[in-house]
């Protein structure tokens, strides 16, 4: 048992975060030349672990003093307790009961205080990967209202960047006018969408909320014909049994209303429940089997599983526990199963009985939101544009419309995949523009241009046409993740990879136009209200588009806010039109953009980037999940920086060869039913 004022799990977490991080002491306690404990000095130190057992309060320094009398030489041994040490020198210790931190100076190992250590230098990165509960407390930190984000831009422009003080813009005749553009802004409406009615299953027009984008799905559009049994996986020890079917029996009830065919016998307890505790980062230290044995005995148990029927495995997991990596990979690469992966925070705000009185509180409920994913990975449709009899073909829905995202992740220094860069391509499969393929490219330049996309648009065009009958008449590009520097040669690529998997699909069928569209959300350009007295309510409103003023002259860009802003204020898209062969209109491809923003599966709502760029950004981030899983399971070997004596073009030709070999392992078969990124 612990005598310090944490946890052994708050212990777990600090020695995980603070490990090898430079720190220094100015009060160490140290002997004089007589060996008396009177000195202290300055050390620096790299941080080790703590130590539970012991506190500054609990601890006492022991030492000798040589003395000497006129008959004899003696040591006197003494002990002082190390808060009282610490307060004899200077330095009172506010919080004693707290554990010591192991530090260690070359070979020297050190007992010190957490309060007399500071880290040193200059601020050190941060070399773990930040948990998705930090991160959000970081946005919500990080996050300003209309108003203060306004005042504080203003008062960095007027006072503290001090343009007419700069010697070198004095020099130059350059002037600046501290003030913000005041442009004119045109404003879309939301487009009409469809769902079912849940009483008689009837097509009907979704209510849109002008003001945040907000719809309300009573049934799905469409929902897998199969019947679906659950696997429920309890991997979590903070969840207790009966918490865990209480809110598997609510969420069974929700995917019924939504259009789920679920056996009746499944209502109360699934097919198969599983309890699979495994101790907190076990994942982290070495490779387990255990959960995929337990997957392995649950498929042989259903291998005479009806026709009709379809596996969902449901994963209750913690929060920061490392097995994330490993259900996907199992799930989606070796088994081909659809899973839905839940943390124990979302089972106890799930079980709080809120009522869903307005739209936004059934929007944003978490039963509706696994019911959506779990829509779209069995190959389900949540939502559709209403067309409304129009034929226009700039409209997202026209049927022979193909629409592409692409997707790049670069590395850092950091990165599991240091020598490449991961790209994700997604395409559409139906004239709705709501079911996607995905391919995964890895390349070894490490750069945002990705070369040679050619066979996999082969395979997404192939795909398509096996699906369709017929190959795309129109094909439009949306392309996420590129700086202005690289738009041109990013275009000039990947339209080329497609001319190249077109010419050798197509036997010999025209090409069909393509509109090739540059995304950009990482800007700092904001909007704001000036027709508004409210201070705190001055973000645009959903649909509004700025073309004028605040653009590139010499370009086809505008900037679009298709969404309401959770937090803070709302960031624009920034759209750049680089390729065009219909010579489409500006109000068409704003509209089409727009229309675009409500087809995210995921929510019932408009969101900031249009679906396709959201999906390939989604299956970027599904790839580095599955590698950093296939490296630790030994899957894969983790790639080699430049060998001893091995020359550049042989260095270049072996990343070539692994960059083949991860990309094989990371593309999903068509076993999968739906989108398995979702």
């Amino acid at each position: 048992m612990s005598s310090t004022l944490l946890s052994r799990e708050s212990i777990d977490q600090f020695n995980f975060r603070m490990k090898d991080v430079e720190l220094s002491c100015d009060c160490v306690p140290a002997t004089n030349s007589e060996g008396r404990l009177t000195r202290r000095v300055a050390r620096n130190y790299r941080f080790v672990a703590l130590k539970e057992d012991s506190c500054a309060d609990r601890r006492f320094l022991k030492y000798e003093t040589r003395l000497e009398s006129e008959k004899e030489r003696f040591t006197e041994r003494t002990a002082v307790r190390l808060d009282v040490w610490y307060e004899e020198h200077g330095m009172t210790l506010r919080y004693p009961g707290l554990p010591l931190c192991f530090v260690k100076s070359g070979t020297k190992v050190d007992l010190i205080p957490m309060e007399a250590l500071i880290t040193v230098g200059k601020p050190q990165e941060y070399a773990k990967m930040i948990d998705i509960v930090t991160t959000t407390r970081i946005r919500m930190l990080q996050a300003l209202k209309p108003a203060d984000h306004c005042r504080l831009t203003n008062d960095m422009i007027r006072n503290k960047l001090k343009y007419d003080q700069d010697p070198f813009m004095n020099a130059m005749e350059v002037s600046v006018i501290p003030k913000m553009v005041e442009c004119k802004g045109r404003h879309l409406e939301p487009c009409s969408l469809l769902a079912k009615r849940e009483s008689d299953e009837s097509v009907m027009k979704l209510e849109v909320d002008r003001e945040s984008g907000d719809f309300y799905i009573e049934r799905a559009f469409e929902t897998t014909k199969k019947k679906i049994r659950f696997v429920v996986f309890k991997m979590t020890d903070k969840v207790n049994t009966p918490e865990l079917r209480e809110f598997y029996e609510e969420l069974v009830k929700k995917c019924v209303t939504r259009g789920f065919n679920i056996p009746e016998c499944d209502y109360k307890q699934p097919l198969s429940f599983k309890e699979l505790i495994i101790p907190p980062n076990e994942y982290d230290r070495k490779y387990d089997r255990s959960l995929e044995i337990s997957i392995e005995s649950v498929l042989s148990d259903r291998s005479k599983m009806a026709e009709d029927e379809t596996l969902v495995f449901l994963f209750f997991i913690r929060i920061k526990d490392g097995v994330y990596e490993e259900i996907k990979y199992l799930s989606d690469l070796q088994f081909g199963i659809v899973s839905q992966v839940i943390d124990e925070s979302t089972v106890k705000l799930g079980r709080q009985k809120a009522p869903e009185e307005t739209l936004s509180d059934r929007v944003d409920s978490f039963h509706h939101g696994i019911c959506l994913k779990l829509n779209a990975k069995l190959g389900g449709i949540n939502q559709v544009i209403d067309l409304g009899g129009e034929s226009d073909s700039s409209l997202p829905a026209h049927e022979k419309t193909m629409f592409i995202g692409i997707d790049v992740i670069l590395p850092n220094p950091k990165s599991l995949f240091r020598n490449f860069s991961m790209a994700a391509i997604v395409a559409s499969m139906d004239e709705k523009a709501v079911k996607y393929a995905s391919r995964v490219k890895v390349n070894s330049l490490c750069t945002a241009v990705v070369q040679n996309f050619d066979d996999h648009f082969l395979y997404l065009l192939n795909k398509y046409r096996s699906k369709r009958g017929h190959l795309p008449s129109r094909v439009v590009i949306l392309r996420g993740n590129i700086s202005e520097s690289q738009m041109v040669a990013a275009a000039s690529a990947e339209m080329h990879s497609f001319k190249c998997g077109w010419r050798d699909c197509s036997r010999g069928e025209r090409l069909p136009p393509i509109t090739y569209v540059a995304v950009q959300k990482n800007h700092k350009t904001r909007f704001y209200r000036s027709d508004v007295s409210d201070e705190n309510n001055r973000n645009v409103p959903i649909g509004t588009v700025v073309d004028k003023d605040t653009v590139t002259p010499s370009m086809f860009d505008f900037y679009l806010v298709a969404h309401q802003a959770l937090l803070g204020t709302s960031r624009p898209g920034h759209y750049t039109v680089i390729h065009d062969d219909c010579h489409s209109k500006a109000d068409e491809i704003q509209e089409l953009i727009f229309r675009m923003c409500f087809l995210y599966a995921r929510t019932s709502k408009s969101v900031s980037l249009p679906s396709p760029v959201y999906y390939a950004q989604l299956a970027c981030k599904r790839a580095a999940f599955l590698y950093k899983y296939a490296l630790k399971s030994g899957r894969l070997e983790k790639s080699k920086n430049r060998l001893p004596g091995e020359s550049y073009s042989a260095h270049v030709h072996r990343l070539q060869m692994e960059a083949i070999e991860v990309e094989k392992k990371l593309q999903v078969s068509d076993k999968y039913p739906g989108m398995h990124f979702i």
